[in-house]
């Protein structure tokens, strides 16, 4: 069930404009490949999307395919390319596997998609819900084999690179100094490579992003609104 604390502004319970018959559907799958896109920094030479319940049952019918392939893309819920976006991946060569799973969500909720991206050698994964409204709630990331496992919405902020956990306590010192509302901090440290997930309660500013890149600049920073 979607908490209060889920959605952002009323924007995000009567939902966003978009192209397709349903906000949970189209709206929030768009969001779901929109977040894979932003984590992996690239455009993707392959996209795979495991569907669970309704998703694998009704995402032909409802448009789901070319909401979550046109958020690989980078297309926005509003952008008339959706309604072409498989053709356009087909066009740039860009592979595209849809599976259909018969087994229980992996995210606990029947609109439940797992994308998997990769290019250049990058594999990135979003387990991704959507809840209502357009919005989404992320479930797990996982970047090149690591992987966290999480339950919140959006925006979040996603930092991965090689830091031990006092580097990571500076960085979320600095980030608070800033007076960036953090609401929770998710981790895994693994043979000096970290990855972490900052759920915020606010909106970063671009100029804020792009102050922790030139700051932090053996770091990666997604950010995932």
């Amino acid at each position: 069930m979607a908490r209060k604390q889920d959605y952002q502004s009323a924007f995000d319970v009567i939902g966003p404009i978009m192209m397709g018959p349903s906000s949970s559907h189209t709206a929030g799958a768009v969001k779901i490949g929109n977040a894979a896109r932003t984590l992996l920094q690239h455009e993707p030479q392959k996209i795979t999307i495991h569907y669970y319940e309704s998703f694998a049952s009704t995402h032909k019918g409802h448009g789901t395919d070319l909401a979550i392939v046109g958020g690989a893309l980078g297309f926005g819920t509003f952008d008339e390319r959706i309604k072409q976006s498989t053709e356009i991946a087909k066009e740039c060569d860009i592979e595209v596997e849809i599976i259909e799973e018969s087994g229980a969500s992996l995210g606990e909720h029947p609109n439940c998609a797992l994308v998997k991206l990769d290019c250049c050698g990058r594999h990135v994964e979003i387990n991704g819900i959507s809840i209502g409204g357009g919005a989404i709630k992320i479930k797990s990331i996982h970047v090149d084999g690591a992987c966290i496992l999480m339950n919140h919405g959006l925006p979040i902020l996603v930092v991965e690179g090689v830091a031990n956990i006092s580097m990571i306590n500076y960085i979320i010192n600095d980030l608070i100094e800033r007076q960036i509302d953090i609401n929770e901090e998710i981790k895994t440290i693994n043979e000096g490579k970290c990855l972490l997930a900052l759920h915020l309660n606010k909106a970063l500013s671009i100029g804020t992003i792009d102050e922790l890149r030139e700051r932090y600049d053996a770091l990666s920073f997604s950010y995932i609104h």
